[in-house]
C-alpha cells in the first residue's frame, strides 16, 4: 500500500507530468525558504521580532506556505523535524536544473537557488531537516553591531 506524500491529489497531465510538477514545487519551496529567511533576517536586524515579521508577511502579498507553515512549525520553533532532508531537496533542485537544461530553458534564478543550497555541504548537512537552510541566514540577522 502506498501512502500519499500530500493531503491533496491533483491530476496535472500525462506520464512524467507529476514528476516535473514535483520538481517545480520543490524549487519554489527551496527558493521561498531562502527569500523568507532573508526577509526575516533583514527585519530582525532592524529590530523587528521574527514572529511579528511573519505575521506581517502572512497578511500581505509576500506570504507563502513556507512563511505560513514551515517558519512557525519548524524554523522559529527550532523543531526541525519536518521529515524531509536537505539531501533530498538538493537532489530535487539538481533534477529541476537538469530538466530545465534538457528543455533548453535558461533559468538563472533556479541556478542561483541550486548554488545557494549547495554552497556549504556542512551547513546544513544532507541528513539535516531541509528547513535548516534558514539557520545561517537568520543568524546573520540576529547579530549585533559588535558581532559583525
Amino acid at each position: 500500500m502506498l501512502e500519499a506524500m500530500s493531503a491533496k491529489r491533483t491530476h496535472v497531465g500525462g506520464p512524467g507530468s507529476g514528476h516535473v510538477v514535483k520538481l517545480a514545487n520543490n524549487y519554489l519551496c527551496a527558493a521561498h525558504l531562502l527569500t523568507t529567511a532573508e526577509a526575516v533576517a533583514m527585519a530582525a536586524k532592524a529590530g523587528v521580532d521574527p514572529a511579528a515579521c511573519l505575521a506581517g508577511l502572512n497578511s500581505g502579498s509576500g506570504r507563502s506556505a513556507v512563511s505560513e507553515v514551515n517558519f512557525p512549525e519548524w524554523v522559529l520553533s527550532e523543531r526541525f523535524d519536518s521529515g524531509f532532508t536537505t539531501g533530498l531537496m538538493r537532489k530535487d533542485l539538481r533534477l529541476a536544473r537538469d530538466a530545465a537544461e534538457q528543455l533548453g530553458l535558461p533559468l538563472p534564478l533556479l541556478q542561483a537557488v541550486v548554488e545557494a543550497w549547495h554552497a556549504n555541504p556542512e551547513q546544513p548537512t544532507d541528513s539535516d531537516d531541509f528547513n535548516h537552510i534558514t539557520t545561517p541566514i537568520l543568524a546573520r540577522g540576529s547579530q549585533t553591531e559588535g558581532n559583525q
